[in-house]
């Protein structure tokens, strides 16, 4: 089978929204396509053959922190291709070919981002790494923890839910918490993030709170959740406070597992984010992070286990 590789286009969506179906055996919503990819101008490599597209490789811009210095970096999303070329997932097949296209052209010193990152699935990180386009640097974690009996009271701590007029609150709570965090690798979320990535969602419905002290209303920080039912219970999405204040703001989101009659929490995190939250009652890895760059193996030593990452940093949660 022969085929060739070039940048998709809007005019794509449709088709690469069917593969998306065939390959991952449920739909996307096309508004959860457009949030991703219409604002962009090349956000995706695909391979192609006279009888249609077998392949896609897409990204996300993203901004990181490291010891005061910012880095654009892009996140790899909707990776895919066609079951019946699945036997293909070889060091010359059309994923890696779309991937290297994708990468040579983005990713360096001098290139649009100094580096990208996913949370690849066993199978394409294997042949990611043993083709030496990808490098492991940390581990995505699964923990839980039990929700809080509704009648416990946190009589210290007041939330009320986030909205857009927070703008301000919000960019004040973020640059506290960079500053705190310089030695990590920490994806920007400021008020810009927060209203893209959760606020305007177009496809899934967040529980947004602002946390505060009681007595004094200095913020403590920002709890994101998502319910996904009794069965499995409340998602912790995303947490932005100091180091010191997590566990607070886990305590928030207990207490309305609680409320809403779920019986736990869970969430993914890297172990540096897990580090600062009271123990959990369960923990297992369910990904690694994994980055792509020209000088992969410098940067990848640079950047070993200093990732801040949370499940509201994965495109699908």
């Amino acid at each position: 089978m022969k085929w060739q590789c070039r940048w998709a286009t809007k005019q794509d969506r449709d088709v690469l929204l069917s593969l998306f179906l065939s390959a991952f055996g449920h739909p996307m919503n096309a508004s959860l396509w457009a949030w991703k990819y219409d604002w962009q101008d090349e956000f995706g490599v695909l391979a192609y053959t006279d009888n249609g597209i077998i392949a896609y490789y897409g990204g996300l811009p993203r901004l990181f922190w490291l010891q005061k210095k910012k880095i654009n970096a892009v996140q790899i999303c909707d990776v895919m291709v066609a079951p019946q070329t699945r036997g293909l997932l070889t060091k010359n097949g059309a994923f890696v070919q779309t991937a290297k296209t994708f990468l040579t052209a983005k990713t360096g010193k001098d290139k649009t981002y100094r580096f990208a990152f996913g949370f690849p699935s066993d199978r394409a990180s294997r042949l990611g790494q043993k083709t030496g386009l990808y490098a492991r640097i940390d581990t995505i974690l699964e923990a839980s923890w039990r929700a809080s009996t509704p009648q416990k009271k946190l009589f210290w701590l007041k939330s009320r839910s986030l909205s857009e007029n927070d703008n301000t609150t919000i960019n004040q709570l973020w640059h506290t918490v960079q500053k705190s965090l310089q030695s990590f690798l920490v994806p920007q979320k400021d008020a810009q993030f927060f209203d893209w990535r959760y606020l305007k969602h177009p496809t899934h419905t967040y529980i947004a709170k602002l946390v505060s002290w009681k007595w004094s209303n200095k913020i403590v920080g920002i709890v994101i959740l998502r319910d996904h039912g009794p069965e499995q219970g409340v998602e912790l999405i995303d947490l932005l406070g100091l180091p010191d204040n997590l566990g607070q703001l886990l305590r928030v989101a207990q207490r309305y597992a609680g409320q809403i009659n779920r019986s736990r929490i869970f969430g993914w995190l890297t172990p540096n984010i897990l580090s600062c939250l009271p123990k959990p009652v369960t923990q297992s890895e369910v990904a690694g992070v994994h980055i792509a760059t020209p000088d992969l193996v410098k940067t990848a030593n640079q950047l070993q286990s200093r990732c801040w990452l949370m499940s509201g940093d994965t495109d699908f949660r």
